[in-house]
């Protein structure tokens, strides 16, 4: 009878706990086709390729990408004045 009552809080427990099973669209499930298309093939042999030797002459610019800003002074500030008991308000 133990059995029974644990094992229905653990199979309760488990059904608010766990995920639910992502919805996967069916374009994705569906299968693969396993034959090569031989026109994709070919395309790749006639692409433009570069030698070791043609890679080492290339140059890449040095000049930095980044904007360096120089420093600006900041402004100065002014002591505030403050208000004394023997103060007389000016007009």
């Amino acid at each position: 009878m133990i059995t029974v009552v644990f094992w229905t809080i653990f199979t309760v427990y488990r059904v608010f706990t766990n995920e639910p099973s992502p919805n996967v669209p069916p374009d994705i499930i569906e299968p693969l086709n396993p034959v090569l298309d031989a026109e994709s093939l070919d395309s790749i042999e006639g692409r433009l390729f570069f030698s070791e030797e043609e890679i080492g002459n290339f140059s890449v610019p040095t000049s930095s990408p980044f904007i360096f800003l120089t420093p600006r002074p900041s402004p100065t500030t002014t002591p505030t004045p403050v208000a004394t008991e023997s103060a007389t308000p000016t007009p």
